[in-house]
């Protein structure tokens, strides 16, 4: 009986360490892209009103792309800050909200857009394809991306302004 239960002990102690490394290994698999991911065109996106389209040029200028949506309690307690730092640095850095609307109501994203008086683009990613290049790693997800296309840091969740700022500044130099 003994060397039964030690040996459902080791088994079982086995698989735990086992699923915990598959863990790891798919978390660390899922996370590359976001730094990884190289833009090699500009991105194409509709605008709030779904009549017109929106090409994203990161050439132009440093870019910031913000994936949000209106429930998230973390993105309505950042935005404040990312309109704040957008009026700071509007003529150097290009920012673009970037709604996952498959996750959102689109009359929630324009009353979003109103109630923090947001006046940079807001477009909606409506086949989920490019939050699904970054990673998908929730919401919100900031990407700083140089104007030749490279994704040099990113902030997933909420951020202290002072934080945020740092990578706009990292971006800007």
């Amino acid at each position: 009986m003994k060397k039964l239960r030690f040996w459902v002990t080791y088994a079982l102690l086995f698989l735990a360490i086992g699923g915990i490394g598959v863990l790891v290994y798919q978390f660390t698999e899922n996370y590359a892209p976001a730094y990884a991911y190289q833009l090699d065109e500009s991105i194409i996106l509709q605008d709030l009103s779904n009549l017109s389209q929106v090409t994203i040029d990161y050439s132009e200028k440093p870019t910031v792309l913000l994936f949000f949506t209106s429930w998230c309690p973390y993105c309505n307690e950042d935005a404040p800050k990312i309109v704040e730092l957008h009026d700071k640095y509007k003529e150097f850095i290009n920012v673009y909200g970037i709604n996952v609307i498959q996750r959102d109501e689109l009359s929630e994203v324009i009353d979003y857009v109103e109630e923090h008086s947001i006046d940079y683009p807001v477009l909606l990613d409506q086949s989920n394809q490019l939050y699904t290049n970054y990673g998908s790693h929730g919401f919100p997800s900031m990407f700083f991306i140089t104007p030749n296309g490279e994704t040099i840091d990113a902030i997933v969740g909420s951020a202290d302004i002072s934080y945020i700022e740092q990578s706009f500044l990292k971006l800007i130099n």
